[in-house]
């Protein structure tokens, strides 16, 4: 048996963590699922082992650094659930690799994250478990500028660095006109952080 692989995705303040709490929430009491819920340990914005939503709501999770240590949980795991999976690299396996593994065993997994950096490329993790997943869903949120639907993540601290734990002290969600907009008028900030 095989199992199913949904991915999650959009830019930042699109409701991804809220998604991914729902099905959580729904397999363990609807469908009264074993769910194995994995963060990263680097990953300490609102809790150290809960994954949180920017609004709040909250489920218990293992905060890891390495899949060896969860080994034995995501074999007994139904279903199993992965938040911020950009954030899954340098580890002692690939998240791909991890999440493949996983389904081979049969197990579900639902994975949620960011589709895209703040320069519009994207997160190769992500994409590859899109490219894998039998449903992919992808939200989007409300342009921070004009409220249109947003796509992007915008990045106000023009740094260059590529991961910056933050919220809307850091990031904001833009659509199309008012992301390209902001990096047209700034190239000097952004040919440096390409560099």
């Amino acid at each position: 048996m095989y199992g199913k692989l949904t991915v999650i995705c959009g830019p930042m303040f699109a409701g991804k963590t809220t998604e991914l709490l729902k099905r959580i929430l729904w397999a363990r009491n609807g469908e009264n699922k074993n769910v194995l819920v994995l963060k990263t340990a680097f990953d300490n914005r609102y809790a150290d082992t809960r994954v949180v939503s920017h609004n709040g709501l909250s489920a218990d999770a293992k905060a890891i650094r390495r899949f060896a240590d969860i080994a034995d949980l995501s074999r007994e795991a139904e279903l199993v659930c992965l938040d911020e999976v950009q954030f899954f690299t340098g580890m002692d396996m690939d998240v791909v690799e991890f999440v493949s593994d996983l389904l081979h065993g049969g197990r579900d997994i639902v994975v949620a994250g960011l589709d895209t950096n703040w320069k519009g490329e994207p997160f190769p993790a992500t994409a590859l478990l899109m490219a894998m997943a039998d449903e992919v869903i992808k939200l989007k949120a409300h342009c921070s500028v004009c409220g249109q639907p947003a796509y992007k993540s915008f990045k106000k601290l023009q740094d260059g660095r590529e991961i910056v734990l933050g919220n809307s002290d850091i990031y904001e969600a833009r659509c199309n006109q008012h992301w390209i907009a902001e990096r047209i008028d700034r190239p000097q900030e952004i040919a440096a952080a390409h560099a």
